[in-house]
């Protein structure tokens, strides 16, 4: 997922659950020298709703459907990542996946990086010093 730092950016974020775990994105801020793990997600296009925004990106990012997803929380996301600023507003949504079989997969190769990103299933009670992005989706887990 690509910052913007220059401009406030609007984002739809997936949290998807499996026993315990949550699906998520492991990353490191350069800088800061920190590992963290963020949820699948990404932009909302101009004109585009945020639930059907969540629908393309799980789509394009794991090649999955997702059923009716369920609004959880807006809120503002200002931050440093790689010793620039960011501005953020996150749409959470509660997602689960269409495909029963996609709980029983461990990794999730993210379809549109060029990094070979993926996606696994974490504990969010045992990330030790890594930490999730942003903090305000542990009040939903």
């Amino acid at each position: 997922m690509s910052i913007d730092h220059k401009n406030i950016r609007v984002l739809v974020l997936a949290l998807i659950e499996n026993n315990g775990k949550i699906l998520a994105c492991p990353g490191r801020d350069t800088v800061k020298k920190q590992e963290y793990y963020r949820l699948i997600g990404g932009g909302v296009d101009f004109g585009e709703s945020t639930s059907s925004a969540l629908r393309r990106e799980i789509r394009e990012e794991l090649g999955l459907t997702i059923l009716k997803p369920e609004l959880l929380d807006v809120f503002e996301n200002i931050f440093v990542f790689n010793g620039l600023p960011a501005h953020e507003i996150i749409f959470l949504y509660r997602v689960k996946f269409k495909s029963k079989e996609a709980y029983r997969r461990l990794l999730f190769p993210i379809l549109d990086s060029d990094h070979g990103h993926q996606a696994i299933w974490i504990n969010p009670k045992k990330v030790g010093v890594k930490k999730i992005y942003p903090q305000e989706i542990l009040d939903y887990i």
